[in-house]
């Protein structure tokens, strides 16, 4: 709980303004549900072993025993998860793509694969909970820095379940401005080469690379190339294309030296090597981070003052009754004083 003490002639109370766009119950749903669903017996290898995806792996930040994750009151729901529960739709971006396990370009509104399977259960066990009939609303980007950009200002109420953690927002780390989920899944990622390239190792792609005339690795969103770029050459030059099999083509014919697959096997493996990268990445959901407000009335209540908390948790603002100060720190109660 973060207070705001009031020092003037009114009395003591609190002026702390909560984010109204705040992802925090929302985002505690969706945790419950991921648990739920993860709590199933042999839930996650049929979901992997349906859609053929042997990089997928169940790597958990979170213990699946829902018993022990709480379901956010939907009477007293606030913020994103009131949204929810007035629209009915739960809105979701991301960007669209295919490959082998996940096809979003086909039939945007009704995407199929794994990704999309997971998602609907996590939903389904949303209504289940709350005896609801809440869909999902997909809204599509050109790009993940956008899908990050409209998470972040509320736009929509979440991503995908399959963004990486280890990627950047706004020039800093995820993981620390934006909000997210319990992990979904882990990804072994590989890249691919022509078959006849003599290319067996990542030392030997990296070799290469920095040698050869061909320097461009293939991905499929700025998060794919984010969680393995400091394991390539710095002269590697990364090529976005958000169709799998067209990345692949170009590996064929030459125009990629390689193509980074963090979605499913090789297209043929019969045309293509398989170069393990020795990295597991983390999947999550994408929620805002909530920012808090200060309002602070002036000593006559003829005024009001307000302020956004800053980096340093600092909240300022002045009026005619003078100036006020706030700090605001939301792991630890404060207070401050409206003079």
């Amino acid at each position: 709980l973060v207070t705001f003490v009031s020092a003037d002639s009114h009395g003591t109370s609190q002026y702390l303004v909560h984010d109204p766009k705040s992802a925090e119950e929302l985002s505690e749903a969706i945790d419950a549900a991921i648990m739920t669903v993860l709590s199933k017996p042999k839930w996650f290898s049929n979901l992997k072993n349906t859609h053929q995806y042997v990089q997928a792996h169940l790597v958990t930040t979170c213990s699946p025993s829902p018993s022990k994750w709480q379901w956010p009151d939907k009477a007293g729901a606030t913020g994103l998860l009131k949204r929810v529960f007035d629209s009915n739709e739960l809105k979701v971006a991301g960007v669209q793509w295919a490959s082998q396990i996940a096809d979003y370009t086909t039939d945007g509104l009704n995407p199929t694969g794994y990704w999309a399977d997971y998602l609907q259960a996590i939903v389904a066990e949303f209504n289940a909970h709350y005896g609801t009939s809440v869909q999902i609303r997909r809204i599509y980007y050109p790009n993940s820095v956008e899908v990050g950009d409209r998470v972040a200002d509320g736009t929509v109420d979440m991503s995908e379940p399959y963004y990486y953690l280890g990627g950047f927002h706004g020039g800093k780390p995820r993981i620390e401005s934006l909000h997210f989920s319990c992990v979904t899944a882990g990804t072994a990622g590989i890249f691919i080469v022509k078959s006849d390239a003599r290319i067996a190792t990542l030392d030997a792609l990296n070799s290469a690379i920095a040698s050869g005339g061909n320097k461009k690795i293939g991905f499929i969103g700025q998060g794919n190339y984010d969680s393995v770029k400091d394991i390539l050459d710095d002269t590697a030059v990364a090529v976005f294309e958000t169709d799998g099999v067209v990345l692949a083509n170009q590996v064929a014919d030459g125009t990629l030296l390689a193509r980074y697959v963090s979605e499913g096997a090789p297209p043929d493996p019969t045309r293509f090597m398989e170069i393990s990268t020795g990295i597991i990445s983390p999947r999550v959901a994408l929620f805002k981070k909530d920012v808090d407000t200060c309002s602070c009335p002036d000593n006559t209540n003829t005024n009001t003052n307000t302020g956004a908390a800053d980096a340093g948790g600092a909240c300022t603002g002045t009026g005619t009754g003078g100036s006020s100060r706030v700090v605001i720190n939301m792991f630890n109660s404060q207070s401050g004083s409206c003079n």
